[in-house]
């Protein structure tokens, strides 16, 4: 069949020949589809191709199927080739003959078209395609449905590309038109959803803009928004009568939550008249929810519109739980949740219960339940809508929490039949998951004797009938949630109850939701019994659960799997004797594991979990070696013939990444002298790996420099009396810091380097050719440009400053960058650039620290080095967002490195106050003050300093640092009395000019003005 292309569309590339290529397109042959797309290609660079798929895509005649096809072909050249099409005329006929489809009569067309504009407006418009936006609002003028329809599709891409500079032209045209659709009746809920929908991007844009223009929302904004709103309120109170009524609603009640967040205070009053109104909804809606959901078997999941969105009352209630949860995290109003908190846990905990339709999927893939019952889970439903608001609530409102939660629950529990009746069990199950999810909130007041809960009761009450109901969900829900609150079971009777039920649960055949709520219940008892006395109520158990445990893993995949692995690793610490009588076994099966799911990284980082924790088991350190050892340096020579799984090199060097990572684990976990098997043989497979690896093997460079460190730093003489094919231990170490340093190699290949030069400079002393090393140090940081890298350089001679000052600053004065510069030059302006990035606990304290030993030898001499220059750029996070401030887009200011290294330390000064006041606020503070008025929240600017502290990864705390005496500083002794002898040099009022207000402040805690009088006194 053949399409003719439309009167004003001419083409001297035949519509004839376009046509049958896309149905043959269309074909379930797959060779005939491939073929047209073939000969489609090689039509694509004529000069009429665009325009014969327009003409195709507007002609009303065509079938449906084939007008979508070109429109899917023209997008797809919108997208590729639009901005470097040569053919001008082509493009103009394009745009000038595209518009009208957005009229069309089938609304499928209609957003076809209305893609194919989006797509070549991002790249023409503003600037070559000018009177596109006058031309979508005479579209609009109509009052046409269909072309309002399409011309919104289109609006709603644009509006997210509209510029600062554009706002002040389109919004004062384009607001009162789409406020006049919105409420307009006439038009569908689609059209006016997606009305709102532009409005929530300008919302963002022009709030973005206040920041810098202060008028932008008063002049912008402010004068439509009551109106707005009034209209959105009602429009949510309104009477659903076909489904798309409840995407209008939820676009509805979404943007009023975009609204509280960003203008809460001029949202009080309509806060205020909202409130009711989505309370109505959301109670109301409850009871109708478990019949037609809940307790429905037949009942099919909610449609979605064109764009992919639910439609029904499921996202409805997503958006009033976002509403609420924006509602609290704002004092201004908390006082109105609080007072209705009560209920809205009551109508919370019933949205909880577990719908049939859901139940029946979790039935047929148990790794779903898991998924989907998890707090981080992606999948929104109801019910996790649910669980992630009264997570918020908790946080939030704490005391007032817990008491309403603990009358939500007697509300259900006095009101609900018996447990074993029809669908009963599902309330009860609820009461249990929102006791499982406030667990940690729940125990603190009940610990602080804030609350009143009588455990004792809700365990006769609930807990215990339900253990013994044949309702897999809800028993494996109350042995999770009872062995979170282990400690305040009633009597020896309930915890031998339970113990009992979570011993019989971890048997094969059990039904999966069971087996999954004993795993967790494990994993939550083993958290809550700390103390070594505590642990002695698992002891006996600890003989059924391990066993147990080892045999289900060994039947589990994915997610199963790794719960399973998880209750391993933290039981194993209760009874490290029953593993430790069957290490070899358990550790053969635990590497079996590791290769079997080689290609799963989630669930090999689980089983690394575990080998770590039997590595801290004397008793099993000798299996590891015999029984895992070999396996994973069979992988590291060969990782294709151990993995059969893997696929590409990549998966191979992530494998060998994960197994140098627990090799490393194993050496540093065993005391000295190292056994042979990890000098002689896992040494040497290190080595000969990182060495060889190639230019983009950062991951390997940094794990295998890692398992070297570990080796030198708990058998130093082991491997220096090493010799492997002729080359001792040394040189081949000095190979691979060659290797790491090796300026061609990638940056991030370098990222431990500085720690393994610094373990070998404190390991061999005088017996290094350390000058040759410093100069591959300092070469290597003249490359590199992350901050991290940077630092990790920057340390090695900044441990040397600290132990020799005169004798490093020396060397360095008397070596070069590749680029001439000298050394000592360049390694302080690179150090003062980025101390303020610094992060970790001990590299800022020994950096600090060494800052102060430089201040004073600047300052005490009339060094050529106190007149270097360096940026003083200030970085700071302004409403999440990095900025520089003004100064600095103009070019930076330099000041002198005595000033810069001055205001580094009164900052760290200040950062380490913080911390302190921040440890002295760290008890839980409950919600007095949440009753006041909540006043303008003036921006925040956190400085870079204070972020890099923020993000330090504290936990990598590295091995061979802490036997240094740095540690011991108290640095903030150490800078307090540091800046109060520095306020008495002559120099101080000088160094003091440069100062920020922020530091100022800080100076003033020490009781020491920024403008101490003048001394003669010398300070060194």
């Amino acid at each position: 069949q053949h399409y003719y292309i439309t009167n004003n569309l001419s083409s001297s590339m035949s519509v004839e020949q376009i046509a049958p290529l896309i149905s043959q397109a269309l074909s379930a042959n797959k060779s005939e589809q491939d073929a047209a797309q073939e000969q489609l290609n090689v039509f694509k660079p004529h000069p009429d191709y665009a325009t014969s798929l327009l003409s195709i895509l507007l002609r009303q005649d065509a079938p449906l199927s084939v007008r979508q096809m070109a429109g899917v072909l023209l997008k797809q050249f919108a997208d590729s080739s639009w901005q470097d099409c040569p053919h001008t005329a082509t493009k103009e006929v394009v745009k000038n003959n595209i518009l009208p489809g957005l009229g069309d009569s089938l609304s499928k067309i209609r957003s076809s078209v209305a893609a194919v504009v989006s797509e070549i407006a991002c790249v023409d418009f503003p600037d070559n395609w000018t009177g596109l936006f006058d031309q979508l609002l005479s579209m609009m003028g109509t009052g046409d449905p269909n072309q309002v329809h399409g011309v919104m599709k289109v609006l709603s891409e644009l509006a997210s590309d509209i510029t600062d500079s554009q706002v002040y032209t389109v919004a004062p045209v384009l607001f009162p038109r789409l406020i006049q659709l919105f409420q307009t009746e006439t038009f569908g809920p689609a059209t006016r959803a997606r009305v709102l929908s532009i409005f929530g991007v300008f919302t963002t844009l022009i709030s973005h803009m206040d920041t810098v223009d202060h008028a932008a929302n008063e002049n912008l904004l402010f004068p439509i928004l009551p109106g707005l709103v009034d209209t959105t309120i009602s429009l949510i109170g309104a009477t659903v009568s076909v489904r798309q009524d409840y995407k209008l609603q939820t676009e509805c009640v979404n943007f009023l939550s975009k609204l509280v967040q960003t203008f809460p205070k001029q949202m009080g009053d309509k806060v205020s008249s909202a409130l009711p109104v989505l309370w109505t909804l959301l109670t109301k809606n409850a009871e109708n929810h478990i019949t037609t959901v809940v307790n429905n078997p037949d009942y099919v999941e909610d449609d979605v519109d064109s764009d992919g969105s639910e439609m029904g009352f499921g996202s409805l209630v997503q958006a009033i739980f976002e509403f609420i949860q924006a509602l609290t995290e704002r004092k201004k109003y908390k006082a109105m949740i609080r007072k209705v908190l009560p209920d809205v846990l009551f109508y919370l905990i019933t949205y909880l219960s577990i719908p049939e339709y859901q139940m029946e999927l979790w039935n047929e893939d148990p790794e779903k339940y898991v998924e989907d019952d998890d707090e981080d889970s992606m999948n929104y439903t109801v019910r996790t809508g649910a669980m992630e608001l009264l997570m918020d609530l908790a946080t939030e409102l704490k005391t007032s929490y817990v008491e309403a939660l603990m009358n939500a629950i007697t509300r259900h529990i006095s009101s609900c039949g018996n447990i074993a009746e029809g669908y009963n069990w599902k309330l009860y199950e609820a009461c249990a998951t929102a006791m499982n999810i406030s667990g940690d909130v729940v125990e603190e007041c009940l610990e602080a004797k804030k609350v009143d809960f009588n455990f004792g009761a809700f365990y006769n009450t609930v807990v215990l009938p339900g253990l013994n109901v044949d309702k897999p969900y809800l028993r494996g829900r109350l042995i999770w949630m009872t062995g979170s609150y282990i400690k305040r079971l009633p009597s020896e009777e309930s915890l031998n109850t339970l113990l009992e039920h979570t011993c019989s649960a971890l048997k094969p055949g059990t039904p999966a939701a069971v087996m999954i709520g004993a795993m967790k219940g494990v994993y939550a008892m083993c958290a809550e019994l700390t103390e070594p006395e505590e642990k002695l109520v698992l002891h006996k158990s600890m003989e059924l659960i391990i066993p147990s445990l080892f045999d289900l893993a060994g039947n589990m995949e994915g997610d199963l799997l790794m719960l399973c692995l998880d209750a391993l690793r933290v039981s194993v610490g209760f009874r490290p004797d029953i593993v430790a009588v069957e290490a070899d076994k358990v550790n053969t099966f635990l590497v079996e594991l590791f290769v079997k799911h080689a290609s799963d990284t989630f669930v090999v980082s689980q089983v690394n979990d575990v080998l770590i924790t039997l590595a801290e088991i004397p008793e099993c350190r000798g299996s590891i070696q015999n029984n895992v050892v070999p396996v994973l340096l069979q992988i590291l020579r060969s990782p294709t013939a151990t993995s059969p799984k893997k696929q590409s090199e990549e998966d191979e060097e992530d494998m060998r990444t994960e197994v140098l990572d627990l090799l490393t684990t194993f050496i540093r976990k065993t005391p000295p002298p190292l056994p042979d098997v990890y000098i002689k043989e896992v040494f040497p497979a290190a080595m000969a790996l990182t060495i060889g690896c190639v230019k983009d093997s950062t991951a390997i460079l940094q794990s295998g420099g890692e398992c070297v460190r570990a080796c030198l730093a708990l058998g130093f003489q082991q491997v220096t009396a090493l010799t492997i094919n002729g080359i001792t231990g040394m040189e081949y170490t000095m190979q691979l810091i060659a290797k790491m340093l090796d300026p061609e190699m990638s940056e991030y290949g370098a990222l431990y380097s500085g720690r393994l030069v610094s373990s070998l400079i404190k390991h061999a002393g005088a017996a290094l050719n350390i000058n040759q090393i410093l100069q591959a140090v300092l070469n290597k940081l003249t490359k590199c440009e992350s901050p991290t890298i940077q630092q990790s350089l920057l340390v090695v001679f900044i441990k040397l400053f600290n132990h020799d000052l005169e004798g490093s600053m020396s060397f360095l004065q008397s070596i070069n960058t590749p680029t001439g510069e000298n050394g000592l030059v360049f390694v302080l302006k690179s150090w003062c650039e980025i101390q303020e990035m610094f992060t970790g606990e001990y590299e800022t304290k020994v950096a600090v620290i060494a800052l102060t030993k430089f201040l004073p030898h600047l300052l005490a001499q009339d060094s050529p080095l106190s007149h270097i220059m360096v940026s003083d750029e200030e970085i700071s996070l302004e409403g999440g967002r990095i900025t520089r401030s003004t100064k600095a887009q103009q070019g930076p200011t330099m000041i002198p490195i005595t000033v810069k290294i001055f205001k580094i330390l009164v900052q760290e000064f200040g950062n380490v106050l913080e911390e302190l006041e921040a440890e002295r606020n760290g008890d839980i503070s409950d919600e007095e003050d949440d009753e006041e008025e909540e006043e303008d929240v003036e921006t925040q600017f956190v400085s870079i300093a204070q972020l890099a502290h923020m993000l330090g990864d504290d936990d990598d705390e590295d091995e061979d640092t802490k036997d240094d005496p740095l540690n011991e500083v108290d640095l903030h002794s150490h800078l307090q009395q540091f800046l109060t002898q520095l306020s008495t040099h002559n120099t101080y009022n000088q160094l003091c000019l440069a100062l920020t207000e922020n530091e100022r402040t800080v100076l003033s805690s020490l009781q020491v003005s920024a403008e101490q009088n003048n001394s003669n006194m010398r300070f060194g």
